[in-house]
């Protein structure tokens, strides 16, 4: 900060608001950005708030209670601890509140977290506010008795003084503070008081200072709506200034909306979509909107979002009831519908995407054995030693897996099954490893092995419905019919989990053949293996042109609202321990932060590991801790989901559970929000794997099967291809999984198998308590 300020004052009354109120937790709401601004001395206005007053005098910064004086104050030297210089606006934020969190903490005898202390036998404070970034070392340090000899008969409350901040570890316990600063405050904070306690008074900023956007205020314990509960003018105080910002805006071009998860991607876009409509029906136009999402489960859930709307007849699903209707479906039941051909039920895989796959896996490992039995002895002399290597030698799941993953990326994504065109594609970064034309006509020997077994049975895969459909929309009669017959606006949830051929779709499904009004959120770590996703792609496959780059649009999310401070680290740790690997990785969670107020922390606690002896040990703890979750946290039994790792795990989890009549609730589909209110009815745990857990959230997780071996999976010969795909893979659970929670995060696995080495780098930085039994 400059000279104009020398300290900045806060008293009890008024932490307690700054970190109660949600919209001061992040620069991504104004009120937040306003204090931010006015840290770094780049603005001197402060929203006008109810409770507090913020009064500029006597080149001193207060903020203080206009209800009455408050004792118990914080003095922040601003000479002797420049906090605030060189820092970003986030970061100016991130600091204060983390320091006025310490001085409540103090006030109301709180414990302290490992990155809070007291030394022993002294007044001296200390706080590493970074404790999930290179700047751990970075430090700050509290006089707990400033000045004390003088103080010690006149305070009637407990004052504290930030007197300095930096790498260096200082002088200890025997260190003397500074208390100039701190002498100047203290005389100018009765006249601060009177201004800040006299109505009539306006504080000096009041013919400069900003009108604060209404925030709602959720009380102490209560989290945001559920699915449904809310309508669409409940949710809008809740938004950040991006969300607000991309909702109002008109859908012209391809806009993605991206970040990591907890960030509030689908409730964003189910919002601009219904701001859309609402617009359009305050102009009497007519409007049709799609809305994709990835499976079954995932739909259901965001109807649930539209539900208020649809109650209220603003929009309707059918075009019958308002002149702005909304489709919410599935591409493949969407593409089903396209091809104008009854497709009957036992003809798809699975109606449900992420189910299909699974089956795709089932014939991919079939295929594949009869490729090797058949094909390997003749072909063998064309194909490198690598590659033969590889599919003798390593676990035929994997192999199936990282085969499946390169018929769907690029024999049907990029090739459209011409062996031709295949061989002149490059091959995967972290895929299958064919690398001449010998390994790939073996692969595609597989595939046309694995295409046969979908003719037996008379079965489409999700490819063969969308390429279908595809070519449905490339004929005249769809160009002439689009026009009439396609949408005004389309928005897709999940993007990432979409293939090539499936994103290759939505552009011929908007109503015009040059502007593609598309929106969809994408958050790339979610998605599976390298699938080479970046935003230019991702602008490709909606349409856009490379004359078109300069009006596409994107929205960043970076306010994390679901997890706590300590999940978000957890969540960086592994993203960040992983991201090396991968040359298009984007880790979301990088620049993110998290959005809780004081009273949300108060229900966090650091993430713990913890090691036993055997699985039957593991489960009896798992439930164990879910039952001590429950009342820590005051939350319902359905709040805590126990996520599996392991297949055999989450058997063996469900026999337990049964013998020892625990109430429980089994997920078997991605993000299936019904078993959840289920579970919620009759107040029963929810268990499930880490491939179901994606799209949910939850109070707590337990996570089962977290160690060396099983996350992740080691089969006995490993080779560095499937290596480098099983670790993509396994980081990408094990975000997906960490995320779910919002308050509290127990991993668990066997001390035997070891910790896993994805939590390598958060057991070393102190994100996660090891703690062995």
């Amino acid at each position: 900060m400059s000279d104009n300020a020398r300290y900045i004052v806060i008293d009890r009354l008024a932490a307690g608001e700054l970190v109660g109120d949600r919209s001061y937790q992040s620069t991504d709401f104004p009120n937040g950005l306003s204090l931010a601004l006015l840290l770094t001395e780049k603005a001197r206005n402060f929203p006008q708030n109810k409770k507090i007053s913020f009064i500029d005098i006597k080149r001193g910064f207060f903020f203080l209670s206009k209800k009455s004086a408050s004792d118990d104050i914080l003095v922040i030297d601003l000479q002797e601890a420049p906090l605030f210089n060189k820092r970003s606006d986030s970061e100016a934020l991130l600091l204060f509140q983390k320091v006025i969190r310490f001085a409540i903490k103090r006030w109301e005898k709180m414990s302290f977290t490992w990155a809070e202390r007291v030394l022993p036998n002294s007044t001296k404070g200390i706080l590493f506010p970074f404790t999930h970034s290179a700047q751990v070392p970075f430090r700050i340090t509290f006089e707990l008795a400033p000045d004390q000899r003088r103080r010690e008969k006149r305070a009637k409350g407990e004052e504290l003084l930030l007197y300095k901040c930096g790498n260096e570890e200082g002088g200890g316990a025997s260190e003397e503070a500074g208390v100039t600063n701190f002498k100047k405050a203290i005389e100018a904070l009765p006249e601060a008081y009177l201004l800040a306690l006299t109505p009539e008074k306006p504080s000096s900023l009041s013919n400069g200072g900003t009108t604060s956007l209404g925030v709602t205020r959720l009380d102490s314990g209560q989290d945001f709506p559920q699915i449904g509960e809310a309508s669409f003018e409940e949710w809008v105080p809740l938004l950040t200034s991006a969300q607000r910002d991309f909702i109002n805006e008109d859908v012209t071009v391809p806009h993605r909306i991206e970040g990591p998860a907890g960030t509030g991607k689908t409730l964003s876009l189910v919002l601009k979509c219904i701001a859309t409509l609402r617009r359009a029906n305050e102009r009497t136009d007519s409007h049709s909107s799609l809305f994709i999402a990835h499976s079954d489960a995932t739909k259901r859930n965001i109807a649930g979002l539209f539900q208020p709307e649809l109650d209220k007849g603003i929009i309707s699903t059918d075009g019958v009831m308002a002149m702005q209707t909304v489709k919410i479906t599935t591409l493949q039941a969407y593409c089903a519908e396209v091809l104008n051909t009854k497709i009957a039920e036992s003809e798809f895989l699975d109606r449900d995407a992420f189910e299909s796959k699974q089956t795709q896996l089932l014939y991919t490992l079939e295929a594949l054995d009869d490729a090797i039995r058949e094909y390997l002895p003749t072909n063998r002399t064309f194909m490198t030693p690598e590659f033969i290597h590889f599919i003798e030698n390593e676990d035929r799941w994997v192999v199936a897996e990282m085969l499946q993953h390169e018929i769907s990326v690029k024999i049907k994504g990029r090739a459209d099954e011409d062996e031709a065109k295949y061989r002149k594609l490059p091959r995967l970064t972290y895929g299958l490893p064919v690398t001449n034309d010998g390994d790939k006509v073996f692969a595609f020997l597989a595939f046309k092995g694995y295409r046969k077994r979908l003719e037996n049975a008379g079965q489409f895969d999700t490819d063969d419905i969308v390429l279908s459909a595809l070519g449905q929309l490339n004929t005249p009669i769809w160009r002439r019919r689009r026009s009439r017959e396609a949408f005004d606006s389309i928005y897709i949830d999940e993007t990432h989990l979409f293939n090539v051929n499936e994103l290759s779709v939505f552009h011929k499904l908007t109503r015009s053949e040059t502007n593609f009004p598309i929106v969809y959120s994408a958050d790339i770590s979610q998605s599976l293996g390298d699938r080479g996703w970046d935003g230019e792609t991702f602008d490709a496959a909606m349409g856009a042109t490379n004359s078109e780059k300069h009006s596409r649009a994107a929205t960043t999310l970076s306010s994390i609202f679901r997890c706590s401070p300590e999940i978000v680290s957890l969540a960086f740790s592994v993203t960040s321990s992983g991201a090396t690997l991968f040359t298009n990785f984007q880790d979301p969670v990088a620049a993110a932060s998290s959005a809780f107020t004081f009273e949300e922390e108060k229900k966090c606690k650091t993430p713990r590991y913890w090691l036993v002896g055997t699985d039957e040990q593991l489960l009896k703890k798992a439930f164990s801790l879910a039952d001590e979750l429950c009342t820590e946290i005051g939350c319902g039994k359905s709040d805590i989901a126990i996520v599996s790792f392991s297949d055999q795990l989450f058997s063996e989890a469900e026999k337990y559970a049964k013998s020892i009549n625990k109430p429980f609730e089994v997920i078997k589909h991605r993000g299936d929000f019904d078993v959840v209110k289920i579970a919620k009815q009759r107040g029963r745990y929810i268990l499930t794997t880490a491939d179901y857990v994606g799209g949910l959230e939850f109070s707590a997780v337990v996570l089962i099967g977290v160690d060396r071996d099983r996350l992740p999976p080691r089969p006995s010969d490993i080779h560095g291809e499937s290596l480098n795909f099983l670790s993509y893979a396994s980081h990408q659970r094990l975000y997906v999984a960490i995320t779910r929670a919002r308050y509290r995060v127990e991993v668990m696995g066997l001390k035997t198998r070891g910790e896993s080495s994805l939590l390598g780098a958060a057991i070393e930085n102190k994100l996660i308590n090891m703690i062995t039994e």
